[in-house]
């Protein structure tokens, strides 16, 4: 009841309003706004980056507010960019030529009402100007993508940005082809490999080439990595890292994290370092005997290091290697130990085949998500909240299931830009694309 009883000198009762008069109501919202530190902690629990571009538009001191870069770090670290959706891959079952075809966007849901126009972006995003045959996305990291594909007898290359049309596709630059002193390749090859930068505006791309070594009946590979970094619109050579490895495994699929190249063995993990160009060896954790793709997949970490995610059978395990030059085992921290047998029970899908690992080197900031395959089916498992649940099925016979893009919320927003005229504002599209 918003109004209290009093009792008067007559004996009649009196109603009066328990609420503050107007003056003050406006005057204790005054205290508490005019207070940055508490402005602060009003604005960093809004929860979703497109809050923030609202926030921006009141006036020109909550722009700078929520413009500062180490508030926006603090605001991703309690709420990270969602998950928006994945590229599903899939191969066609050809015994003569199996292809991999054109990726499809699958959209998460349900999604919140303000990141409906970043969900419909993505889902519209065009990739007809590749055939569908031998079309691949070589490497995907939060809204951007690398593709590989064909136009007719054409190669195309490209970085694609589906939230942001407008920004066009960039050409990946064409590394010289690379003379391996001192030995003759038995055979090259080549990765791709992309880096967000901290602020996320700018954007590295990593030529990893490959020379087969052979030295009597031993083998081993000397890798050149060369860096280049995306800046308005123009790549720019940065520097470039050498380094001799053992082989490692045919199936390379090598991982960028912080200022180093992962790459998988049969025994161990080797990281190459760009800023020295020497290479350490990580011993697997106790009780790993060899490095298996389909029980193993590694994950960049937020603090430069590598997750290990491990599945035995139903049970899921998840290591933290924090990214140190020490290459021991003992610097692998086991993080979670999950079970999937309740799970797979309540999707009705215990006693059929083993799950296996979707590998994909994006599972989220601080590990929020993990794709499993089961037969033709993918299933998205919630870590953080123990929720397991089937999110797309290749439906097609001469189809297989074969990988997971997940795709990400742009972070940091892109806020207008602020004219001198500080009770004015000149919008830039991209909030509109974006968000």
């Amino acid at each position: 009841d918003p109004f209290s009883k009093t009792s008067c000198m007559d004996g009649k009762m009196q109603r009066h309003s328990q609420f503050p008069p107007p003056l003050e109501a406006a005057d204790s919202v005054s205290r508490v706004l005019d207070d940055d530190d508490l402005l602060i902690e009003i604005i960093v629990r809004l929860g979703l980056p497109t809050s923030l571009i609202r926030a921006i538009l009141v006036c020109k001191r909550w722009f700078f507010i929520v413009s500062n870069k180490a508030f926006l770090r603090r605001f991703r670290s309690l709420h990270p960019p969602r998950l928006l959706g994945f590229y599903v891959s899939t191969r066609s079952t050809d015994e003569l030529l199996p292809v991999l075809l054109r990726p499809c966007f699958v959209s998460m849901l349900p999604q919140p009402p303000e990141l409906a126009t970043a969900v419909r972006l993505a889902e519209n995003y065009s990739l007809e100007a590749y055939d569908e045959e031998l079309a691949c996305i070589l490497d995907c990291q939060n809204d951007t993508i690398l593709l590989h594909g064909f136009q007719g007898k054409k190669i195309l290359w490209g970085v694609h940005w589906p939230l942001c049309p407008e920004r066009g596709v960039v050409e990946p630059p064409m590394a010289p082809y690379d003379q391996f002193d001192g030995a003759s390749p038995a055979g090259t090859c080549a990765q791709f490999l992309l880096k967000e930068e901290g602020d996320g505006k700018s954007l590295t791309f990593i030529w990893l080439s490959m020379a087969y070594l052979i030295e009597g009946k031993k083998y081993s590979i000397k890798y050149k990595a060369n860096i280049y970094t995306l800046q308005d619109g123009l790549w720019h050579w940065r520097s470039s890292a050498a380094a001799v490895l053992p082989s490692p495994r045919s199936d390379l699929n090598p991982l960028l994290s912080g200022n180093k190249i992962y790459m998988e063995h049969s025994t161990s993990i080797a990281a190459l370092n760009l800023t020295t160009s020497n290479f350490t060896s990580i011993p697997l954790p106790e009780g790993m005997e060899r490095y298996i793709c389909e029980d193993m997949m590694m994950s960049r970490a937020n603090d430069s290091g590598i997750y290990l995610i491990h599945l035995e059978i139903l049970q899921l395990r998840i290591w933290l290697h924090r990214g140190d030059n020490s290459g021991s085992m003992r610097n692998w921290l086991l993080l979670d130990d999950i079970c999937l047998r309740e799970m797979l029970d309540a999707l009705g899908m215990a006693g059929g085949e083993q799950p296996t690992l979707l590998n994909t080197s994006e599972t989220g900031d601080n590990l929020q998500f993990v794709f499993l395959k089961m037969g033709q089916c993918a299933l998205y498992l919630d870590i953080k909240h123990r929720e397991l649940r089937k999110v797309y099925e290749v439906t097609e016979d001469d189809r297989t299931l074969e990988r997971i893009y997940p795709f990400m919320m742009t972070w940091p927003p892109t806020f207008p830009v602020l004219k001198n005229d500080p009770a004015r504002f000149v919008f830039s599209l991209w909030v509109i694309y974006t968000f």
